[in-house]
Parts: C-alpha cells; structure tokens; sequence
C-alpha cells in the first residue's frame, strides 16, 4: 500500500519536472536588458563624472584658440623749459597669428574634442557591458533557482515516502538516508544560489549608480549571430569605439602636425599711434611688425611628425587586433551557439524522464535507481542553462559595439 502511494506522488512530481523541462529547455528567450542599460547608462557615477569631465575638456581645448587680445598703451613725457613743450601718446596694437587666422587652431581643438567623446564612448562600452555580462548571470541564476526551487519540492515527498515506507517497514534505513542527503544537497546548492543573486543585484545596483535595478526574470531575448563573418565585421569595423578612438588619435596627430607647421609662420602686428604736445602740434600714423619664429618651436615639427606616424602605427595595429579577436569571437560563438541548441535538442527528443518512470512503476528499477537516472537529467538540464549561459555571455562580449 505505501509503496503505492510513493508511486503515486512520484509519478504526479514528475509530470511537473518533464512540463519544467521543457520550460527550462526554451530559457531566455522571452526578455532584454535594454531598459536595464539605459538605467546604468543614466544613473552610473562614473559616466555622469565622466560626462562632465568631457565638457570641461572640451571648453578647456576651445581656449586659447583666438587672437591675442588688443594691447593700449599711453605714454605721458615731461621734457625741460627749453624744449617745445609736454608729450603725450596713445597707441592701439593688435598681433595677428596666422595659425589661428587660418583656422589651424580651432581645427586641432575641434579633433580634440572628437577624441573626448571617442574616450567616453570606450568607458561607457565597457561600463555598459559589465552591466550587460552581469544581468546575463542574474538571469542564469534566477532559471536555476527556479528549478531548484521544483527539485527542492520533488526531494521532500520524496523523503516523506521513504521515510513512512522505513516506518512501515517496507524500506531500509540505507535508502531513507540516501534520499536525505540527497534533499540536503539541493538545500546546500540552493543557498549557494540565492547568495550569487545577492551579490548580482548588488552589484547591479552599484553600477546603476547605488539605485535598484528594474526587474530581471528567468529568461534570456531571443539572440542569433549572423553567419556572414564579412558583412557582419564590416559593420563592427564601422561602429567599434575602440577602433575609432585609434582612428580620431590619427586625426589629433594629422592636426597637430599642421598646426605645428604653421607656427611657422610669422606673426604679424599692427598699431595705431597718436602723438600731441602742449603746445598745440599733434601728429598720428600707423605701424606695422612682424614677429619671425626662428628658435621658438624648434623641433616641434618633428616632434608631431613623430607622434603622427605612432598614431598610423597605432591605427593600423588596432584594426589588426580587432579583426583577429572578432575572427575568433565569431567562431567561438557560433561554436557555443551550436552547443546551446544540441542541449536544447536533446532535452526535448531524448528525455529519458518518462521511460523512468515506466520502469520504476513495472518494478524493474528501485526507487533508487530512479533517483540515480532523474539525476542525469538534472545534470544535463544544468549542463543546457550553462550552455545558454555562456553563449549569451561571448555574444554580448563579442558584440559590445552595439550597445
């Protein structure tokens, strides 16, 4: 008669746990972590820091990019009772730089601040994706959580059974604390879990700038790698911030190559003068100067025609890099995203839980032995969320860029 009813309540679980397999089978697929992005990209204290950063560099490399500024001058002479009389002169003078008359200085603050927002958008790529890496993991271990939360609920009427069964007598004590410490396993393992999400939510809320996080669930959005490496790298090459940082840090040097070379040029001066004396003669006229740079910026053209070919150098270096570790990044994903999809597979056409049953309900395995085989499922159900896992976390690596 127990052994029956074990039967009985057995076999009701496990309608359950092959209805979840299926569930866990499809995890993730259902939700985004776009709004949870624009949260930290919103509330992170670093990116504000950096952001205002950003703007007073920006001011910071738009100063000193005009003319110098006028210089008036007056001059007062008392001169002997033997001479004419008393003297005075005003004088207006203005200096012209050609470097900035022509426009190479408010050019090289403008690749200036180009290069700014280039550094803000790599922090904020990197920021944006330890965010995104994180939330991956909150959703792996919220699945996991849900089902342990199901193998948790099987194992107690589970050892509920054994445990009336070792009563009744129909059961040794062997099989009773096998079962036991089965349950304290999964009791064990679900505390580990509960503590990992703890950590995840906090660790969310510090990069969200010390506030909650909007709910993250169970589920992953649906995510696919295009096959074509080529198209798809053209566009990675187009919109990576790392490789446009290296290719503005070109630019700055380009500028700066042109900028040092036209200070160069000589700097030009103009004055207007007004003489009067007490005595009534007053005379005015105009000057004119010019300002040779001969030892000023001496090697300053060689030194920026140096910093402009490491810039070349570092360009092209950066798009070797990047194209290798997306050539790999590529291959490894679409290896793990076959992967993920073999487990998923398998979950569903070759689900060993109902031939499990069978046998344990024709007696042909022991309880035990059922425990032994819905264990190799629990293993391979893990087996497929660290699967998804995974190939989520390379996918949001490897496709940074987009965020």
């Amino acid at each position: 008669m127990n052994h029956r009813k074990f039967i009985i309540a057995l076999s009701a679980v496990l309608c359950c746990l092959t209805a979840y397999g299926q569930h866990v089978a499809n995890a993730l697929q259902t939700s985004s972590f776009i709004s949870q992005l624009r949260e930290v990209e919103q509330n992170n204290t670093t990116l504000k820091a950096l952001r205002a950063e950003a703007e007073a560099r920006k001011l910071d490399n738009r100063t000193g990019i005009t003319l110098a500024d006028p210089e008036v001058g007056y001059k007062r002479m008392w001169e002997g009772a033997e001479q004419t009389g008393n003297l005075s002169e005003f004088t207006v003078e203005q200096s012209f730089d050609l470097s900035t008359v022509l426009g190479y200085k408010s050019r090289t603050a403008d690749t200036h601040n180009l290069l700014v927002d280039d550094e803000y958008r790599v922090v904020r790529m990197d920021i944006l994706l330890e965010a995104h890496l994180a939330c991956i993991d909150l959703v792996y271990y919220n699945a996991l959580a849900i089902e342990l939360d199901r193998r948790l609920l099987h194992a107690r009427r589970v050892v509920e059974v054994e445990k009336r069964r070792l009563e009744s007598g129909d059961t040794d004590i062997l099989s009773y604390n096998n079962v036991s410490l089965s349950l304290a396993a999964l009791e064990a393992e679900k505390a580990r879990v509960a503590t990992a999400q703890e950590v995840l939510v906090a660790d969310l809320a510090r990069l969200n700038g010390g506030l909650p996080l909007g709910a993250i669930g169970g589920e992953y959005a649906p995510a696919t790698l295009t096959g074509d490496f080529d198209f798809w790298y053209a566009e990675a090459m187009a919109c990576s911030p790392t490789l446009a940082l290296a290719r503005t840090g070109r630019e700055v040097a380009k500028s700066e190559l042109a900028l040092s070379k036209s200070q160069h040029l000589p700097t030009l001066s103009a004055a207007y003068i007004n003489e009067r004396h007490t005595i009534g003669d007053r005379s005015q006229g105009v000057a004119v100067g010019m300002s040779i740079p001969l030892w000023a910026n001496k090697n300053r053209v060689r030194s920026a025609r140096a910093a402009l070919q490491a810039a070349e150098s570092h360009e092209v270096d950066a798009e070797q890099q990047l194209h290798s570790q997306l050539r790999i990044g590529f291959e490894r994903v679409q290896g793990l995203q076959r992967t993920a999809i073999l487990y998923r597979t398998a979950l569903t056409e070759a689900n060993n839980t109902a031939l499990l049953q069978q046998a344990m309900d024709e007696g042909y395995i022991s309880v035990l032995e059922y425990l032994q085989g819905i264990e190799l499922y629990y293993d391979y159900l893990d087996r497929s969320l660290s699967a998804d896992r995974d190939y989520h976390r390379a996918l949001a690596e490897l496709e940074a860029w987009k965020l």
